[in-house]
């Protein structure tokens, strides 16, 4: 094959869309009323892109990601992942939560293999697949211990390696640092996203952490308060080579903190 069409390929490959969203409402009912939680959302994820969403507290964030992975349905609207509808028996997402929800009676090794059971997918092909994960990222020795011997920071490391085990097309991150201590989130954040990079995973990240989407981000949604429109969109043009905790100490990352914080606080101020 020609190594110009080679390279073509490889460029459609890359900004191919995993995730895609077209004028995406959502309604709640009630007995007596409606509650319109979101308002014509649309928006696209690249391969291998990471996407933060970031608004106002209880405008809907999470609730975006529920949707995406198919625990809920939109009222109107669609929601593609590589071309299909999401759905729960034939999910190509990893969820990561706020906590870790290691099992305490498993051994690390053991919570590493617990979706791949959950699953019905504990071959030795992925069994090998999971422990080389671990053994790459430093989880090795850690193996036959308990989730109660490690640190905050290390449990959330062993979440991340169970999803990966999973082999998910996209990574769906719902403010996985959060119950952290500020040290141990700027630290997690790193060793996670150099993760995420060198897995070549797509992922979507909730946070109310300003500073944290823009120091992991190829692109930030800024939601309005609810029902949740979508604001602004930012592109992130980063240096590729600076880590997470690099980039915060920018000029480039302090003068968008200022413009991200105003357009939230605008939307505060409308609550």
């Amino acid at each position: 094959m020609p190594m110009q069409l080679t390279q073509a390929l490889q460029a459609n490959f890359i900004n191919m869309n995993i995730v895609s969203l077209k004028n995406l409402t959502l309604t709640y009912q009630s007995l007596d009323s409606e509650l319109l939680a979101l308002d014509d959302i649309s928006f696209d994820v690249k391969k291998e892109e990471f996407v933060s969403i970031v608004g106002p507290s209880g405008c809907g964030k999470t609730t975006i990601l529920s949707l995406i992975s198919g625990l809920n349905k939109p009222t109107s609207g669609s929601i593609k992942i590589m071309d299909k509808t999401p759905n729960l028996k034939d999910s190509v997402c990893g969820y990561m939560f706020q906590k870790d929800n290691l099992l305490p009676w498993r051994t690390i090794e053991k919570n590493i293999f617990f979706g791949l059971e959950i699953k019905k997918n504990l071959n030795k092909e992925r069994k090998d697949y999971a422990l080389t994960l671990a053994e790459k990222y430093g989880l090795k020795e850690f193996l036959k211990k308990h989730p109660n011997e490690l640190s905050g920071g290390m449990r959330q490391r062993v979440a991340l390696i169970r999803t990966l085990a999973l082999k998910p097309e996209l990574l769906l991150l719902d403010e996985p640092f959060s119950a952290l201590d500020y040290q141990t989130r700027l630290e997690l954040s790193d060793h996670i996203y150099e993760i995420i990079k060198k897995e070549h995973k797509t992922a979507i990240l909730v946070t109310h952490d300003i500073q944290e989407a823009i120091s992991m981000s190829d692109k930030i949604i800024v939601l309005s308060a609810r029902p949740a429109k979508i604001k602004a969109i930012h592109t992130l043009d980063f240096d590729a080579n600076l880590t997470p905790f690099e980039r915060r100490k920018t000029d480039k990352a302090k003068e968008l903190f200022d413009t991200i914080w105003q357009e939230i606080q605008n939307e505060k101020d409308k609550i």
